[in-house]
């Protein structure tokens, strides 16, 4: 009779270990599941609420590609101009067209969220119905959209990593550029765009100023917007210019450039001392995180050759 009770009795306790540890295992995945469907509320920039994914996975992104770059996020579709633009951080992304994006292609990529800035809010009642839409604010400087990125698509580490990195490249900037004896320097930035020539707001160029240590000339600093003026008064507006940065495609003509350069330009400090530099205009004038990294590398590049 002990004998077979003994045996009974380690049979239940075999069964009531597997019993557990099924129950374990399904309780690990029942976690595991509801981590990977947990969500978040969140606010935008219109003050809509908007719950999303804690950590989405499939992202069309009709803005900030350059900060999702950087994050380490690949979107699944964006628009052809981000396609051309960062072509790295969307190989394999989908096109969903450009200024009129594709409703029906973005559907059929089954987005957990959708990306969009606020001039681009007629889009909204189409797009919400795909999929919850987050929309930034057009304007607000690259530091302020990558921290909303970053805490959007939960990814802290990532921004902290990018700052300390960010820093580090622009205390070697300065470094560098001192040892070729630059320091205490002005520069202007001007864009060709079309047949018109542009001046922007400094922080536009922060990456030249803050990043590398240049300053603004004075007229570069009183001004506060995108705005197209003569070539005429570029003299007036670079006068204090010790270097001069132009904007221009990569595919341009820049016979009428050279010409203005020995012409009405020439009495230009920067000009006198053969320090105009041509860099390319999507990378520098794309106000974002990134193209500011671009313009500190691009300046010690271009001035050093390193």
């Amino acid at each position: 009779m002990y004998q077979k009770h003994k045996w009974a009795a380690i049979f239940m306790t075999l069964l009531l270990a597997v019993v557990l540890t099924a129950c374990g295992n399904s309780s690990d995945k029942d976690s595991s599941k509801e981590k990977e469907d947990a969500t978040k509320t969140v606010t935008d920039t219109l003050d809509r609420k908007i719950e999303v994914p804690t950590t989405p996975k499939r992202i069309v992104a009709l803005q900030n590609v350059s900060e999702m770059e950087i994050l380490g996020v690949k979107p699944v579709g964006t628009l052809d101009y981000y396609i051309t633009t960062y072509p790295e951080a969307t190989k394999g992304t989908e096109s969903v067209g450009n200024d009129k994006p594709n409703i029906e292609k973005i559907a059929s990529l089954k987005p957990d969220l959708i990306v969009i800035s606020d001039y681009q809010k007629d889009l909204l009642e189409n797009l919400e119905k795909v999929a919850p839409v987050y929309i930034t604010h057009f304007g607000d400087t690259p530091d302020k959209q990558l921290s909303n990125m970053a805490n959007l698509l939960n990814k802290k580490a990532e921004k902290e990593k990018w700052d300390k990195d960010y820093t580090a490249a622009s205390k070697e900037a300065k470094a560098t550029l001192k040892e070729a004896g630059v320091e205490n320097e002005k520069a202007a930035v001007i864009q060709f765009y079309g047949k018109e020539i542009y001046i922007h707001d400094a922080k536009v160029f922060d990456g030249l100023f803050s990043g590398a240590g240049f300053t603004p000339t004075e007229e570069a600093k009183a001004n506060h917007e995108t705005k197209a003026i003569s070539s005429e008064a570029i003299p007036s507006y670079a006068k204090d210019a010790d270097r001069l940065f132009i904007l221009m495609p990569t595919d341009g003509n820049d016979d009428s450039i050279n010409e203005m350069l020995k012409g009405v330009w020439k009495d230009i400090p920067a000009v006198q001392k053969n320090q105009v530099y041509k860099v390319d205009n999507t990378k520098w004038s794309d106000y974002s995180a990134s193209a500011q990294l671009y313009q500190i590398e691009d300046t010690v590049k271009q001035i050093t050759g390193k």
